[in-house]
């Protein structure tokens, strides 16, 4: 068997969930046993042992259940080797691994834009959204103080027949009560964590017209362009000319994830929504 290789746990705490992605490592329980042969190479026992460790109650049983297959599916992908009885990361992994941890420290990215996008446009474009929420913040701010100094006056006055006398012996007409405006979605509904997994989900290996879309998210008519604005933003939706969406560079990644990475992902997606919905 070839030298294991052996990674401190201060260099796989600097992993991030795309970091992960980018190694090919989307399953949580994938994660624990790269994480356990990358610290602890050993024994097949010992870094099953190590692996699970950390687990309790059905999550254990079910870790011991499947730690067979799960090895030999990352053997496979050539993601740990396997000889002797021992079990360590494979060295091309472990090539692949130290290369990426070597780019984090240098604060560089290889993450791939869509094609014919580049990475200045990128670049220039998370500029210009940074700009374009500190001008919105800074003009809702203003309207709020606007709004609080200028509160309009409601006319309580009931509405009486021209020429009745007060003892005609028929009643005032009564104000007919103005309809009120459609109120505006706030952020926190519009932006959950539901709609964002069906979003991935529906549009993962198709497009639908903006209708379609809004059926399949249950969201109104006045909503949809709100929700597909604050998306594209973040690279995640585009529509085309014809009113089509789709999923953008970032949606297909996201798309791409499962399990525990999912659902972090999605909470940290609809909190960055919900301030771009805010910031409108």
């Amino acid at each position: 068997m070839e030298d294991a290789v052996t990674i401190t746990p201060e260099q796989l705490a600097g992993l991030d969930a795309q970091s992960w992605r980018r190694l090919g490592i989307t399953q949580t329980f994938d994660r624990l046993l790269v994480d356990a042969a990358a610290l602890h190479p050993g024994t097949i026992d010992d870094v099953r042992d190590a692996a699970g460790r950390q687990l309790t109650g059905g999550a254990a049983k079910f870790w011991q259940l499947s730690f067979p297959q799960l090895k030999r599916d990352l053997c496979r992908k050539r993601v740990l080797a396997e000889a002797d009885g021992t079990l360590a990361l494979h060295a091309e992994f472990a090539d692949r691994l130290l290369r990426i941890l070597a780019d984090l420290q240098l604060g560089a990215s290889r993450v791939e834009p869509t094609p014919g996008v580049t990475l200045e446009q990128v670049l220039e474009k998370s500029k210009r959204r940074e700009a374009n929420e500190k001008l919105a913040k800074r003009s809702r701010q203003s309207n709020s103080r606007s709004s609080a100094a200028k509160k309009p006056k409601v006319d309580a006055t009931p509405i009486t027949r021209a020429g009745a006398s007060g003892n005609d012996g028929l009643d005032p007409v009564s104000p007919v009560p103005a309809v009120p405006a459609q109120t505006r979605t706030p952020a926190s509904k519009l932006f959950t964590s539901l709609k964002l997994n069906k979003l991935l989900d529906h549009l993962d290996n198709t497009t639908l017209s903006k209708p379609q879309l809004a059926n399949r998210l249950e969201l109104r008519a006045a909503d949809i362009d709100r929700f597909l604005d604050a998306t594209t933003e973040l690279d995640m939706t585009r529509v085309s000319r014809d009113g089509l969406v789709e999923l953008h560079w970032k949606g297909r990644e996201h798309a791409r994830t499962s399990g525990a990475d999912r659902r972090m992902l999605v909470i940290d997606l609809v909190k960055e929504l919900r301030t771009h919905g805010d910031a409108e």
